[in-house]
């Protein structure tokens, strides 16, 4: 494990875009000479799906026909990033939008797949 956060999204917010205060998660659109040309829109699905050599696969699950999504990747208090995530899940149940240490995660993974 190498993040330092784990987040359970909904499906909605799964496939949602991250925002800019996320940028070095964004894909990025490079000229001929790979200089930068611009960030591209990128949904927390994709940040997932680009990042499981580092962090590991989004580990996927169902609660009352839910679909929801566990993710691992590295945040920043200072920065704003952890306090942006937490407010995700404002005024939402559990495990709706949810930040979790590894144990929780892993819980509640086996809690609803059985793995």
């Amino acid at each position: 494990m190498i993040g330092n956060i784990y987040i359970c999204l909904n499906e909605e917010t799964y496939n949602s875009e991250i925002p800019d205060l996320f940028s070095r998660y964004r894909r990025a659109e490079f000229d001929e000479e790979g200089a930068l040309v611009q960030l591209l829109p990128t949904t927390f699905a994709e940040m997932g799906e680009d990042n499981k050599r580092q962090y590991g696969r989004v580990l996927e699950f169902q609660k009352d026909g839910d679909n929801f999504y566990i993710l691992e990747f590295s945040a920043s208090w200072l920065n704003g990033e952890v306090s942006y995530l937490l407010g995700l899940g404002e005024g939402l149940a559990y495990p709706n939008n949810t930040l979790l240490t590894s144990d929780e995660a892993v819980s509640l993974v086996q809690e609803n797949t059985g793995e």
